[in-house]
């Protein structure tokens, strides 16, 4: 009798596709009111050209979560560069948000964002947008 053993080694996920991820979850975050989930995602050490630490950034989202009730986020395309423990991503967004059911705003970004690997995990350390 001969007995086959199976052994299935997983591959390590890529690094482009872990910030992916990343991204898709801040997009769902900000879909649902999720403070917690979005803020999970964000670097110690964040800064943007309006908030210049995480806790501002923190304000910043609930004030956008009390202005609109129903949020709309679609990340159309990501072009992402990694160096080392140090990323970049680019893409191309769309928000759209209101009081009500129908959206009374809606606006296009080029959104660049920076990421840093800390421990494994890809974290927003900062973004910029125009």
């Amino acid at each position: 009798m001969v007995l086959l053993l199976s052994v299935s080694c997983s591959e390590p996920e890529s690094d482009d596709y872990m910030i992916r991820q990343q991204i898709d979850i801040l997009q769902e975050a900000i879909e649902n009111h999720s403070r917690g989930d979005f803020m999970a995602v964000i670097d110690q050490d964040y800064r943007d050209r309006l908030n210049p630490d995480r806790k501002a950034l923190q304000r910043m989202l609930q004030g956008f979560f009390f202005r609109y009730k129903d949020i709309s986020v679609l990340v159309s395309h990501s072009a992402i560069s990694i160096q080392a423990i140090r990323a970049e991503a680019v893409s191309q967004v769309v928000i759209s948000g209101g009081q009500g059911i129908i959206p009374d705003n809606a606006r296009h970004y080029q959104v660049t964002s920076c990421w840093k690997k800390i421990s494994g995990e890809w974290l927003l350390n900062c973004l910029e947008w125009e």
